[in-house]
């Protein structure tokens, strides 16, 4: 019997192509073309083996022939990969063919499509490999833009929508190198955004092109040089890079394109309105406005999560804050007060009020404070501060203040985005708020943990997991201030509403970290915390120790409703004389209490 013919393999070629080389991706052969591999006809591209030959080898010459184009991007994943400094340069290419043209029927006037490509520097060509990649990807790309719009833009509304479209149908980024970076960063963020779990129904699209595809794409196209860089379209793409690296938990990469954003922003003035292309669009000064004060916030909420430096100050800013018109909207039509802007450009007045509570802070803790005769202890600026917000909030139009379910359409779920957001600013306010208070005691820190789980209780569900990871490092914050009653002397009273506190927050993070990439585990380990503090409290045979083990028993569902609704997490029993002996708790009880999502600063002192 003859033996079962078996599908011939594909040979890896001895010496990888240029192409291959410079990506480090493997060089197979292609059996229909053997003139090229398998990766240089996909890209329908030249396969060259032109760079120097090491060890005196000599240097095969291969030509290129025809080939096939891909059909769609499942093959574009070999490129899945981080990308070398020194590679974020255009591809050389040898081809003979012209750059790839829009058909006739499609009239681009450049100049009508993108103002900015006319009054700033001409960027870097893009590679014909990465043309080929956003020609036969646009479908996708059109789609991860309409889930960044539902998911992303009513948080960082770095596009206008309607301008954003027209650039995609006249195919700008396969030509834009600029242009091409930012869309790739927006893909990669909202492919990131939908892997975690961000309801959106776009599982098929991150299925075939994941979201690190999209990451290297973005890479390879940053320019080589940031001084020489003028196109506001690479300042766009660094911020969603930031976004995108914050996204997948690589603090050290947001850090660096932070870095990078406010270099450029640095090295072009553009913190200051006078500084920009004169002739703009009014759609694109507002997409500026949009992303600086975008980016402002996310540099106060870093510089607070991670002990790091805000790069701008507001007080520096000579930017006007953004609109909401639209590219379709009459430049003068008057500004609702109900628009979903306002609630936007409220957040940004809480964090520059950050700013400046972050400021004393840091004067109070710092060593080298040199004007001694004035007070790092300021509660009364801490007051007015404090009553600045509540006024500011009191002025609200209502639709901001309700946490509306979401409802799948985006132009009503942008309202619910805006109010989720604002409440989890006012709790990152409070804690900053409360490090800036004079030696708070248990109670008065239980009590403002309490207050803020009991909000992010009440916030929807589908509004948390699409604010993501950012909101992670939010509770982040309330582990710091738990973390600080826990080390001092509790009673049995007091252990058990920390208790109380624990398993609330244990269920907030568990819905939230069901469906993230990177999940640290932090709702586990609490619980694990939990069951150590009430098997100590039963082991010194304390009254309390068996309401502890009853509180056990209250359902997850009691926490959803709110901390503040449950009797058992209230402050009514806590605030009886409580004359039981204050103990210690040990330190192996606390072994586990440090999690990838705790807030690692050294000013926040509890």
């Amino acid at each position: 019997m003859p033996a079962p013919h078996r599908p011939r393999r594909l040979l890896r070629n001895s010496r990888a192509c240029d192409f291959c080389h410079k990506r480090r991706i493997k060089c197979q052969q292609n059996l229909l073309d053997p003139s090229r591999c398998q990766n240089c006809v996909e890209f329908d591209i030249s396969c060259t083996y032109l760079r120097p030959v090491r060890r005196g080898r000599a240097s095969p010459q291969k030509t290129a022939g025809p080939g096939d184009r891909p059909n769609d991007g499942q093959n574009i994943a070999r490129e899945a990969r981080r990308v070398h400094p020194d590679e974020l340069v255009a591809l050389p290419s040898t081809s003979s063919q012209p750059p790839p043209q829009v058909g006739d029927d499609h009239q681009i006037d450049l100049a009508d499509a993108s103002s900015s490509a006319t009054n700033e520097r001409r960027s870097e060509p893009l590679s014909l490999a990465w043309q080929g990649f956003a020609r036969t990807s646009t479908s996708a790309i059109k789609k991860l833009l309409s889930i960044y719009h539902k998911t992303v833009y009513p948080i960082f509304p770095y596009f206008d929508p309607v301008r954003l479209d027209q650039r995609l149908e006249m195919l700008e980024h396969c030509r834009s190198r600029a242009f091409f970076c930012s869309v790739m960063a927006a893909c990669a963020l909202a492919s990131a955004r939908v892997r975690d779990g961000a309801p959106s129904g776009g599982q098929d699209v991150v299925g075939m092109m994941p979201a690190q595809m999209f990451f290297a794409a973005a890479e390879e196209a940053l320019p080589k040089d940031l001084l020489q860089s003028q196109d506001f379209d690479y300042l766009r793409g660094l911020a969603l890079l930031a976004l995108a690296s914050l996204q997948d938990a690589r603090i050290g990469a947001m850090q660096m394109y932070i870095g990078h954003y406010f270099t450029m922003l640095a090295v072009n003035q553009w913190h200051d309105e006078s500084n920009w292309p004169t002739g703009l669009h009014p759609t694109e000064r507002e997409e500026r406005r949009r992303l600086y004060w975008s980016f402002y916030t996310l540099d106060v909420y870093s510089s607070i999560v991670w002990d790091g430096c805000i790069h701008f100050q507001e007080s520096h800013a000579k930017v006007e804050y953004p609109t909401g018109r639209n590219c379709n909207e009459a430049g003068s039509a008057p500004l609702e007060r109900s628009h979903w802007i306002v609630g936007w450009n409220f957040t940004t007045d809480l964090y520059r009020i950050l700013e400046h509570n972050l400021s004393k802070l840091r004067t109070r803790s710092s060593r080298f404070h040199l004007v001694a005769g004035e007070s790092v202890s300021t509660p009364t600026l801490n007051v007015s501060s404090q009553d600045r917000v509540n006024e500011l909030y009191l002025s609200l139009p209502p639709i901001f203040k309700q946490l509306q379910p979401a409802t799948g359409d985006p132009a009503q779920d942008v309202y619910g985005f805006q109010a989720a957001n604002i409440q989890a600013t006012m709790a990152l306010l409070k804690m900053v708020s409360l490090s800036l208070e004079a030696d708070p005691d248990a109670e008065r820190k239980c009590s403002v943990v309490s207050d803020i789980l009991a909000t992010f209780h009440q916030v929807p569900k589908p509004h948390l997991r699409a604010i993501s990871a950012p909101l992670i490092y939010h509770i982040g914050g309330i582990g710091t201030i738990l973390g600080s009653v826990m080390e001092g002397p509790l009673s049995e009273s007091s252990c058990c509403v920390v208790r109380d506190l624990l398993l609330s927050m244990a269920v907030l993070l568990e819905s939230l970290e069901a469906c993230l990439h990177r999940s640290g585990g932090a709702g586990q380990r609490l619980r694990a915390l939990v069951a150590r503090i009430e098997e100590y409290i039963g082991s010194r045979g304390g009254g309390r120790a068996i309401q502890a083990q009853q509180a056990a028993n209250i359902s997850a569902s009691d926490f959803r409703e709110g901390a503040s609704n449950n009797k058992s997490s209230s402050w009514d029993g806590a605030a009886l004389p409580d004359l039981t002996t204050q103990f210690q708790l040990p330190d192996e009880l606390l072994q586990d209490w440090t999690w990838p999502f705790a807030m690692s600063n050294s000013y926040l002192s509890f």
